[in-house]
Formats: C-alpha cells, sequence, structure tokens
C-alpha cells in the first residue's frame, strides 16, 4: 500500500516528490523545531509578551522589588554579624572564613588543620552558637 502512495515535501511554494524515509525525517524534524519554539515562547520573559497576554507589568515589578525595610533589616543584620565575626579569636574566625566564606568542607578543613572532622562539626557548633548570642546580645 505504501509503494503507491506518493510523498511530498513544499520546497520553496513548490511540491516536490520525495522518498517515505525523507519525508518523515523532514517532518520529524519540522515537529521538533515547532516544540523547540513553543517552549521558548512558554519560558519567554519580555515586555511585549506580557503586554499581550494582558499582564500589567508596572505591578509586577514593584511587587518584585525588595522592600526598604526589609533591606535594612538585612544591611543591620550583616553589620551585626560582622561585628560578631570581628570579635571572635583568631582561630575561631579562620575557622568561619575556610567553611562559610571559602567554601571549604569539614573534611577539606580537617585535612589542613590535622584534626578530625568531629572536632571541626563541633567547634563549628559551639562558634555559631557563639555568633548567635553576640548577634542577639
Amino acid at each position: 500500500m505504501s509503494e503507491n502512495k506518493k510523498y511530498t515535501i513544499v520546497v520553496k511554494r513548490q511540491r516536490v516528490e520525495v522518498s517515505e524515509a525523507v519525508y518523515r525525517a523532514y517532518h520529524k524534524e519540522r515537529e521538533a523545531e515547532r516544540y523547540q519554539s513553543k517552549l521558548s515562547r512558554q519560558n519567554e520573559l519580555s515586555l511585549e509578551r506580557f503586554r499581550e497576554d494582558g499582564v500589567n507589568v508596572d505591578y509586577l515589578i514593584v511587587r518584585v522589588q525588595p522592600d526598604i525595610v526589609d533591606e535594612l533589616i538585612h544591611q543591620e543584620q550583616m553589620e551585626a554579624l560582622w561585628l560578631a565575626l570581628q570579635s571572635l579569636p583568631e582561630d575561631e574566625r579562620f575557622l568561619i572564613d575556610e567553611l562559610f566564606f571559602n567554601g571549604k568542607s569539614e573534611r577539606e578543613l580537617s585535612a589542613i588543620i590535622s584534626a578530625p572532622q568531629k572536632t571541626i562539626n563541633d567547634r563549628k557548633k559551639r562558634i555559631l552558637l557563639k555568633l548567635r548570642k553576640l548577634i542577639e546580645n
């Protein structure tokens, strides 16, 4: 039955007869392009797209901007943390710097200072509690 069927595709506004394999490959690619285009439209965030969809962009912009009060609270907390970190002894500050600011793991730090990982973990917990108390006061 498929032997009698003719397969055509449109090339430069003209129908061209092709084999079944070419026909299927062509349409498979077309479907893949349509799917990718659909995905890109779904994930697209543009001013024009919002306007087309009837979304009030000004409202969204205001909604996602951080509240000035939240920003001030965050800044105040960061200053309190900085002061608390400055009050730590050098060895405790080194441990916190390496773990939290330099991204080292407890295992890596234990190898550097030749101390068991459990000791590093215990020290970290103790220092974090100390920092919390300093910040809360």
